[in-house]
């Protein structure tokens, strides 16, 4: 991939992961996420589509995952600990973005899966 390409790409996903965290911190429940659902599934699947391009697979696969729960509680009104969980993920991508992250992100993924167990069948 191009010089270019990596540094838009670089940018596009700072700004999605930027914005997804300024809706996130303005929702105080559950049903905020259900309330705002459609914009944050639209952030996630920009990340979950560009990240995998610009060598970013695990960005790319938490996306997916939350996406998933997102699209439930789109789909079928407020999820518990669904505002909980999208804040971490949020805070996950942006840590694996800047090379942060420490942690075993096969450990992180697990565990969302776990969470939502019963969405993500």
């Amino acid at each position: 991939m191009s010089d270019d390409f990596l540094k838009a790409a670089t940018k596009e996903i700072q700004e999605e992961l930027d914005a997804l965290k300024q809706i996130l911190e303005n929702c105080n429940s559950d049903t905020d996420i259900f309330n705002n659902g459609k914009e944050i599934q639209m952030h996630l699947h920009k990340i979950k589509g560009l990240a995998p391009m610009m060598g970013q697979k695990d960005i790319g696969e938490i996306a997916k995952i939350t996406d998933a729960v997102v699209r439930h509680v789109i789909a079928n009104g407020a999820l518990e600990e669904t505002l909980k969980n999208l804040l971490e993920s949020n805070n996950v991508m942006r840590a694996i973005f800047c090379d942060k992250y420490k942690e075993d992100i096969n450990d992180y993924k697990k565990k969302i899966k776990e969470t939502f167990a019963n969405v993500l069948k």
